[in-house]
């Protein structure tokens, strides 16, 4: 049974009725369902797509989620890579993308952080709070999607042969943090590859302090980098690999 957690009454029968096994079979397995508002409203509340992103969660707008899955259905990645997510929004539409592909598939990392660690930044401790891949079940994400509850340091080193076509970046935002994730996984995007980061327009917030993001991306800003400066609350950038 699908996890159908702090969704509308209406969204719950409009989500049955795009997914389960009868549709499936009078419209086929491999049917889209991106773009459908209902299902961009279910992803939004259950991945908890927040205005960092973009989102609207009444008309179902996936803001920046857009751009990824665009991105993602012309690359057609090999293999993507996640870095961090508070529950899973941003992982989610990359693996759907890539279920749409019918090709690829996602490593997501997060160290689980929540506020008791100095560097938890927005984290909820949520991936130590529930079984991700369970979590990752709802609307099939997990068929495409590999869940690391670890540091990105640890993830690359236990898995120092895995390479990427698309990589989207958005854990540790202090400057030391995102440039580590940097130097650790720029040499493993392919050329032609697209290296994505959030909250590029963030200096400082009340509750989190100093960002680092955007000093790195004032480094990395070449002449075919694309800046997305709003909402001024985040931000996105992205580079492609030559």
């Amino acid at each position: 049974m699908l996890p159908f957690f702090h969704l509308h009454v209406r969204d719950r029968i409009g989500v049955w009725a795009s997914t389960n096994v009868c549709a499936k079979r009078l419209f086929g397995a491999n049917r889209s369902i991106l773009f459908n508002p209902t299902i961009m409203r279910a992803i939004i509340n259950y991945y908890n797509g927040d205005e960092g992103h973009q989102t609207n969660a009444v008309t179902g707008n996936i803001g920046f989620g857009f751009i990824h899955l665009s991105l993602i259905l012309n690359i057609k990645p090999r293999r993507v890579l996640c870095i961090g997510s508070r529950k899973g929004f941003i992982p989610a539409l990359c693996a759907l993308a890539c279920a749409e592909n019918g090709f690829g598939h996602v490593d997501f990392v997060d160290a689980g952080y929540g506020l008791e660690h100095a560097q938890h930044w927005s984290g909820v401790a949520w991936w130590k709070r529930v079984d991700p891949v369970k979590h990752f079940s709802f609307l099939d994400v997990n068929k495409t999607l590999t869940p690391y509850i670890m540091t990105t340091t640890k993830f690359a080193h236990t898995y120092p042969k895995y390479t990427y076509d698309y990589i989207y970046v958005d854990g540790d935002h202090s400057f030391e943090g995102v440039r580590t994730d940097y130097r650790l996984f720029w040499p493993r995007l392919s050329r032609g590859g697209v290296m994505v980061f959030h909250d590029i327009h963030v200096h400082q917030t009340k509750f989190l302090g100093k960002f680092g993001v955007w000093k790195l991306w004032k480094q990395l800003s070449v002449k075919n980098a694309i800046s997305f400066l709003f909402p001024k609350e985040s931000g996105l950038g992205i580079v492609q690999k030559k």
